[in-house]
């Protein structure tokens, strides 16, 4: 269901919300709810943490070996133009409340500082996820359906909040630091493993939050001296330096995250349950530039570019989902609210809570290749200096993407600071992805017309958004602007 025409239905109800949503979810599941049936899908999110789109054997990555989700994609369907946003937390944010991190105000990670020199104030954002909103776990809740994480959260907590207040029955460790050193892979997956076997009787959401392949590396030696043994370096820092990408640590991380993958359908399998599970892999944002590059895309995490936002993502639902196919539709973390709610068997539009995303069933069952929508947004409002990004928002629309730059802009975008060609002043960019993918050729001073029609559908979204927008910095010190509060 589309944005509009929800309204329509929230307004003859009279339960429009606007701003971050801070309603009670009151989803109408109908007889599936009402009878309890265990007939219902399961649903299985699986998150990567920093893992960039070439990072996996389906996605054209030969140096590591990602068996169990080559099968994955063999089995399902692999999308090409899956996003996220640029960094963790928005995303996070975006998949638990179903909305843009311009809605939400969860546009930038919870814990970050930004530059009080700069020549552009950043607005103020939440900096953690309110419990009062309607979370996609809660309305799982109210259609039946048990829930559980463990691992990453990243989306912040006030004083007694926990994570049950969002929905959750059952909340396994965070696993930030494990006994394996194995970046909590094994501890994350055996928590979750259990989960499902306790509730295969009855329909489960599990949403398995995985800190690999983010920095620090720590991999599993054994896995490691497998890809050391193969030529790739060893990281000298677990922090990673760009000039010794890829190292053993890296490929010996994704490794271990295929295994998790192979775990998990092998546990479904065993079950019986594997044919209603619908299963999702994916990651948060584009993979870290000194950990990897994200040739042939632009860029990296935290940058408005290609590199920064697109992201690998395989879904299997045995007999329901196509086998091999390759869905290249661009969807993005705002979808996976409505769709999951679909799954369920609830009524989208009884979500007292502004979803703006589109259900992506109908691609998942190949009933289309295109969803009733034109536009992605993306706003990034912030400094995020350590990755060459100033403030700027940005559509996709079809195959062409728009970029616009408040008030400055880098030319050279490294992942150091000082910056040099520092650019004062507006910019706007405009790219074609069919043409271009690697956002090589800005045709914003040639496609003129199409620039300003994508600018001016961007501003809507800005005011329907009620997004929060940088303001002119009277403190502006261009000799030290990067400097952190």
């Amino acid at each position: 269901m589309n944005i509009t025409s929800r309204r329509e239905f929230l307004k003859a109800a009279g339960g429009l919300c606007f701003g971050a949503g801070l309603l009670s979810s009151l989803i109408d599941c109908g007889d599936a709810h009402a009878s309890g049936k265990a007939d219902r899908p399961n649903i299985v999110f699986v998150l990567a943490d920093d893992l960039g789109w070439n990072g996996i054997g389906p996605n054209g990555n030969t140096d590591v070996d990602t068996p169990n989700l080559d099968r994955l994609a063999k089995d399902g369907m692999r999308f090409t133009n899956a996003y996220a946003e640029a960094q963790c937390s928005p995303a996070r944010a975006a998949l638990i409340s179903g909305q843009w991190p311009a809605r939400s105000g969860m546009f930038a990670v919870v814990h970050e500082e930004h530059p009080i020199y700069a020549p552009m104030t950043p607005p103020q954002r939440l900096k953690y996820l309110p419990p009062e909103i309607a979370s996609m776990a809660k309305t799982l809740q109210d259609c039946g359906y048990k829930t559980a994480i463990s691992g990453k959260w990243h989306t912040g907590r006030s004083k007694g909040v926990k994570l049950e207040d969002f929905g959750f029955d059952h909340v396994g460790p965070s696993a930030r630091r494990s006994k394996l050193k194995d970046k909590g892979i094994t501890e994350i997956t055996d928590d979750l493993l259990g989960f499902i076997k306790s509730n295969k009787d009855k329909p489960f959401f599990a949403y398995l939050s995985h800190h690999a392949v983010h920095t620090p590396l720590e991999a599993l030696p054994e896995l490691k001296k497998k890809y050391a043994d193969r030529g790739f370096k060893e990281s000298s820092t677990p922090r990673c330096i760009e000039s010794e990408r890829p190292t053993a640590e890296y490929y010996a991380m994704i490794d271990h995250l295929d295994d998790s993958i192979g775990r998990i359908v092998q546990t479904l399998e065993q079950l019986g349950i594997a044919k209603k599970t619908l299963l999702i892999f994916t990651s948060d944002n584009g993979g870290l530039s000194r950990m990897a590059d994200m040739y042939s895309l632009r860029s990296s995490k935290g940058s408005p570019y290609e590199g920064g936002l697109r992201i690998p993502m395989i879904a299997r639902w045995p007999g329901v989902i196509p086998a091999g196919a390759t869905c290249d539709e661009p969807v993005h973390f705002v979808d996976y609210y409505p769709t999951f709610v679909e799954v369920a068997g609830g009524n989208i539009a009884s979500v007292e809570h502004t979803l703006d995303g589109t259900s992506i069933l109908p691609l998942l069952k190949g009933q289309t290749s295109r969803l009733p929508r034109e536009d992605l947004y993306w706003h990034m409002p912030t400094y995020t200096a350590k990755y060459g990004r100033t403030p700027c928002s940005v559509i996709r629309s079809g195959p062409w993407k728009l970029i616009h730059y408040f008030g400055d802009y880098l030319e050279n975008q490294k992942n150091k600071v000082p910056f040099g060609d520092f650019v004062l002043g507006p910019r706007t960019e405009l790219y074609n992805l069919k043409l271009d993918p690697s956002e090589t050729k800005d045709l914003a001073d040639i496609e003129t017309t199409r620039k300003n029609e994508l600018l001016k559908r961007l501003r809507a979204w800005h005011k329907d958004t009620n997004a929060a927008m940088p303001t002119r910095n009277p403190n502006f010190k261009p000799e030290k602007w990067w400097l952190k509060e």
